[in-house]
C-alpha cells in the first residue's frame, strides 16, 4: 500500500509571488482584458520582469528546488516519474521531469507572447507579422495551461497529495 505521508514541501515565498503574479497577468491579459489598451501592455511588461525575477533568483539565492540547475530534465527523471505515478507514491520535493519542461515551456511562451505582443507596435514587427505570431503564441499558451491544469490534478489525484497547496500563501 502506498504510503499516506503529508506533503510538507512548499515553495519557497519569492517563487509563489511570481507564480501567482505570473497566473494574474496571464489571466486578466487572455480573458478579462482587451487587447492594445495600456492595462494590457502593462501587465504584458510586467510579466517580462516577473520572468526576470524568476530567472535570476533561480540562478542566484534561491533554494535547492527552485535552483535553475535544479528545472533541467533528465530522462531519469522522467522514467521515476513514471514509475511515481503508477506506484501512486508520493511527490518528491520540487519538479518531477515533465514538470520540469512545463517550467520552461510556459516560461518560454509567456515571454514569446510578451515579446510578440510588444513587436506588434514596431516598424519591423508589422513587417514581420506580428499580430499572427501573437495570436499564435496566445493559443498555444492557452493550451500549456490547460495542460498543466489537467497534469496538476491528475498528479495530485494519482499521487494522493495536494499539489496545489506547496504554491498557496502560508505558513513554510
Amino acid at each position: 500500500m502506498p504510503s499516506r505521508r503529508v506533503d510538507a514541501f512548499r515553495w519557497d515565498p519569492l517563487v509563489r509571488v511570481v507564480h501567482w503574479g505570473i497566473v494574474f497577468c496571464c489571466a486578466v491579459n487572455l480573458w478579462f482584458d482587451e487587447a492594445g489598451e495600456a492595462l494590457h501592455e502593462q501587465l504584458g511588461y510586467l510579466v517580462m520582469v516577473l520572468i526576470g525575477v524568476r530567472l535570476l533568483w533561480g540562478a542566484t539565492f534561491a533554494g535547492k528546488y527552485a535552483r535553475l540547475g535544479a528545472l533541467w530534465p533528465t530522462l531519469t527523471e522522467l522514467r521515476q516519474q513514471r514509475e511515481a505515478l503508477r506506484d501512486r507514491q508520493p511527490p518528491a520535493p520540487g519538479h518531477h521531469g515533465s514538470g520540469k519542461l512545463a517550467v520552461w515551456a510556459l516560461w518560454l511562451t509567456v515571454l514569446a507572447t510578451a515579446f510578440t505582443g510588444w513587436l506588434q507596435n514596431t516598424e519591423a514587427g508589422f513587417g514581420w507579422g506580428a499580430d499572427e505570431w501573437h495570436e499564435g503564441c496566445v493559443w498555444l499558451l492557452q493550451g500549456l495551461i490547460a495542460l498543466h491544469l489537467a497534469a496538476l490534478l491528475f498528479t495530485s489525484w494519482r499521487q494522493r497529495s495536494n499539489l496545489v497547496r506547496r504554491m498557496l500563501p502560508g505558513r513554510d
